[in-house]
């Protein structure tokens, strides 16, 4: 005869009703190691998205994801150069919160832009499951689906129309955000936009500027080229990059990527990391605090669950003292009372984190941050359930075995 068994059909309103608490528990231990392994493959998906060997950045800087990064373009040119690199490409990083949708100026869209090395990176190496990769140098751009955005639909930056040609699929960056990416110079020019009137404000102290100097008093006509939109003065910097990406010889890459990242480490303004030692930065920089976080959310519950149990448990056992005394004095062992009381706990959680699974299978995929449950991660959960109900049995237990038979013989 199974006791355990018996003396839950005898009490199956309260037995149900903990397991659904319990299980509303054990769903939120669930979701904080969902959003906990969510945040680090949002944090990492972009750095293997981008199939490079070595990501070279400014000196001293760990960009850049998790830090500024600045160089100037000539460092791709410098990069390319080196033996063994077979391919050196620039790349562009920034976040950006606008309004582009004309069908809806009032919705903002939050995003993180790259800026992808037009012609020799198009976007083919992303994850697109709808549309294609970049084909113009000039217009086009791939966002996650995330955004809510369709093939087809028209973004409007820096006073220009920019079109959605491909989507992927949970392409987002360490706090969430939507990738979107496009040329290099389209992401440039989206991230310097400015205003009509500062940009005519500038062009004016640009003239004065050239006024108050020699050259402009001597030469006037050199005004004509300061109101020039599209004028670019010499001796100026292009715009800074963020990084390089630096892709080794295929037949012998352990070696080519030793030699370019000994060459590179004699450079005095960059620094070279792998992109393992690139995504190691990452989890230790801009997702190390959230990471914690939930790791101390999810210990709390564990503790709060253990004790809810471990409190059913031991009241159920406190209602059953004369029962247990009575099976004492008939004669059944101590481990066999034992088995009852930790059958019902083992009972109660595995019911609960059925329930748990159940519900979040169902809830998860609202959620704001992306919860990825993977089915290794939900096997530990479960394991760990088991642990929380035999460890909160543990006081009851020790309660049935002190019973003392004699209590069968009271009223």
């Amino acid at each position: 005869m199974n006791l355990a068994y018996h003396d839950v059909r005898h009490r199956v309103g309260r037995f149900v009703g903990t397991s659904l608490g319990i299980a509303l528990l054990f769903t939120v231990v669930l979701a904080m190691a969902g959003i906990y392994l969510g945040l680090v493959d949002d944090a990492t998906i972009l750095l293997r998205s981008m199939r490079a060997d070595v990501w070279v950045v400014q000196q001293g800087t760990r960009g850049p994801f998790a830090d500024a990064s600045r160089l100037d373009p000539s460092i791709v040119s410098r990069v390319s150069a080196l033996p063994g690199v077979t391919r050196a490409r620039a790349f562009t990083y920034q976040v950006l919160q606008r309004a582009p949708l004309a069908r809806e100026p009032g919705r903002s869209l939050r995003m993180a832009l790259v800026g992808l090395d037009w012609p020799i990176d198009r976007g083919d190496g992303l994850p697109i499951v709808r549309g294609r990769a970049l084909r113009q140098a000039h217009g086009e751009l791939v966002a996650d689906a995330t955004l809510g955005l369709a093939v087809g639909d028209v973004l409007h930056f820096a006073r220009e129309e920019f079109r959605v040609v491909g989507l992927t699929k949970q392409v987002l960056s360490s706090g969430g955000d939507a990738m979107v990416f496009g040329t290099l110079a389209d992401a440039q020019l989206i991230a310097d936009d400015a205003p009509s009137d500062a940009i005519r404000a500038e062009r004016e102290r640009r003239t004065e500027r050239l006024r108050a100097t020699d050259l402009g008093r001597a030469q006037p006509q050199l005004e004509a080229l300061t109101d020039d939109p599209e004028f670019h003065p010499p001796v100026l910097p292009s715009p800074p990059i963020a990084a390089v990406l630096v892709e080794v010889d295929a037949p012998a890459s352990a070696d080519s990527l030793s030699r370019v990242r000994g060459a590179l480490a004699a450079w005095p303004d960059v620094t070279a990391y792998t992109t393992r030692e690139q995504e190691q930065l990452l989890l230790d920089g801009a997702v190390e605090k959230p990471r914690k976080q939930l790791a101390l959310f999810s210990m709390i519950l564990v503790i709060t669950s253990s004790l809810l149990i471990g409190a059913v448990v031991y009241m159920m056992t406190l209602d059953k003292t004369h029962d247990i005394a009575v099976l004492k004095l008939m004669g059944a062992s101590t481990g066999r009372l034992a088995g009852m009381v930790i059958q019902q706990a083992w009972a109660m959680g595995a019911l609960g984190f059925a329930i748990a699974v159940a519900i979040g299978q169902q809830a998860f995929p609202h959620f704001p941050r992306r919860v990825v449950l993977t089915t290794e991660a939900t096997l530990a959960v479960g394991a760990l359930v088991m642990v929380i109900s035999t460890l909160g049995s543990l006081l009851a237990i020790r309660h049935a075995i002190r019973v003392d038979a004699g209590k069968a013989l009271e009223g």
